[in-house]
C-alpha cells in the first residue's frame, strides 16, 4: 500500500472509530440525571414549557429532568452556564431566540459565541408577541395605529420589558415611516401597569401578559406580530392581514447542548424532544401558555438561527439599539 493509501486508509479508521463511539455513547445516554437550563425565573412561559418537557424526557429516557432556572442579563447567564458545560449532554438549556439571534448585535461582548459554543438540538414551539392599547388610545388596528401616529409624530409612547419585542416595532417604525418613543421596562409586568395607569399608550410583549387585562376589558388588543391569528383572540388581526408582511415577528424556543457533544446524542434527544411535541396533552397544555408546539432537526434549527440573527441584526443596526 502506498503512503496516500495508507493515509486515506487510517483517516478512514479514525472517522469510523469516532462514530462507533458516537453511537455507543448515544445507546448508554443518559447514565445519570440530566439538567435543563431555563433563562427566566419559575412561572415563566419558558420555565413552565421546561418543566412540561422535562416531565415527559424524564419518562422517556428513564432519568430525571432536572430544572434549573438561571435568570438574568437578558437569557445570557444561563447561556454561558451550558457555553461551560460537560459536552456529554447532560446539560441542556431551553432557551428563547434571543439568545443567539438578538444578544450578539446588542452586546459588544458576549461571554460566548452564539454558533460556536452550542450545539443546536431542537425546536420546542413559536410565539408571536401582542401589540396592546390603553383604551384611551384612538386606534383599533395596525393601520388605524399607524395613521394616527403619521398624523402626530414623536407623540405616542410605548413600554417593552425586552429587547427582541422592541425590535418588533422598530420594524413597524422602519417599514411605515412612523416615530414612537420607547418607554424601557424590566419585564411585561410593569410595562403592563404603566399601560393601565395611562403612563404609556401602547404596549407589547408576549400573549400570556396581556390576556387577563384584555379579557377584563381594561386593554385592548391591536395587532399579533406572527403569520396566523391566535385561538386565544380569534378577533384579532396579524401584521400581515393589517398589509405589514416585513413586520412578521415570532420569537421561538429551542433547546441546545453544548459544542462537541456526540452528534448521536444530539440526534437522539432531538428525536426524543420531537416525540414529546407530538403528544396531544403536550401540546395542549403549550396552547394554553401561547405557544405552537413546533420541533425541528438539529439542522433545521441550526438554519433558522442564521437566518433570524442576520434579519434582526439588521433591524436592530438601523435602529442604533445597544445596551452597553
Amino acid at each position: 500500500m502506498n503512503y496516500p493509501s495508507r493515509l486515506a486508509a487510517l483517516a478512514l479508521s479514525f472517522a469510523m472509530g469516532i462514530l462507533a463511539s458516537s453511537v455507543s455513547q448515544a445507546q448508554q445516554f443518559p447514565t445519570k440525571p440530566i439538567r435543563l437550563l431555563v433563562p427566566f425565573a419559575a412561572g415563566a412561559t419558558t420555565d413552565l414549557m421546561a418543566r412540561a418537557l422535562g416531565q415527559k424526557l424524564s419518562d422517556i429516557l428513564g432519568q430525571p429532568v432536572i430544572i434549573d432556572n438561571r435568570p438574568g442579563s437578558d437569557t445570557i447567564i444561563a447561556a454561558d452556564i451550558l457555553a461551560r458545560s460537560p459536552a456529554d449532554g447532560h446539560t441542556l438549556n431551553l432557551t428563547l431566540d434571543v439568545a443567539f439571534t438578538v444578544n450578539p448585535h446588542l452586546y459588544s461582548k458576549l461571554p460566548y459565541d452564539p454558533v460556536r459554543d452550542f450545539a443546536p438540538v431542537s425546536l420546542v414551539g413559536t410565539t408571536a408577541l401582542l401589540m396592546v392599547a390603553n383604551m384611551k388610545l384612538p386606534a383599533n388596528n395596525a393601520q388605524e395605529l399607524v395613521a394616527y401616529a403619521k398624523a402626530n409624530p414623536g407623540k405616542l409612547n410605548y413600554g417593552s420589558g425586552a429587547a427582541s419585542t422592541q425590535i418588533a416595532v422598530e420594524l413597524l417604525k422602519q417599514s411605515t415611516g412612523i416615530d414612537m418613543v420607547f418607554i424601557p421596562f424590566k419585564g411585561a409586568a410593569p410595562a403592563l401597569q404603566a399601560l393601565l395607569s395611562g403612563d404609556i399608550d401602547l404596549a407589547i410583549a408576549g400573549f400570556a401578559s396581556f390576556l387577563p387585562a384584555i379579557k377584563q376589558g381594561k386593554i385592548k388588543p391591536l395587532f399579533v406580530t406572527g403569520t396566523a391569528r391566535d385561538a386565544s383572540l380569534p378577533d384579532v388581526p396579524t401584521v400581515v392581514e393589517s398589509g405589514y408582511p416585513n413586520v412578521v415577528v415570532n420569537n421561538w424556543f429551542a433547546v441546545y447542548a453544548p459544542a462537541k457533544t456526540p452528534p448521536a446524542i444530539v440526534d437522539k434527544l432531538s428525536r426524543d424532544i420531537a416525540r414529546v411535541i407530538a403528544m396531544p396533552d403536550f401540546a395542549e397544555r403549550m396552547r394554553n401558555i401561547g405557544v405552537a408546539p413546533l420541533a425541528s432537526t438539529p439542522a433545521e434549527l441550526a438554519a433558522r438561527q442564521k437566518a433570524d440573527s442576520e434579519k434582526l441584526g439588521r433591524v436592530i443596526k438601523a435602529a442604533g439599539i445597544k445596551v452597553d
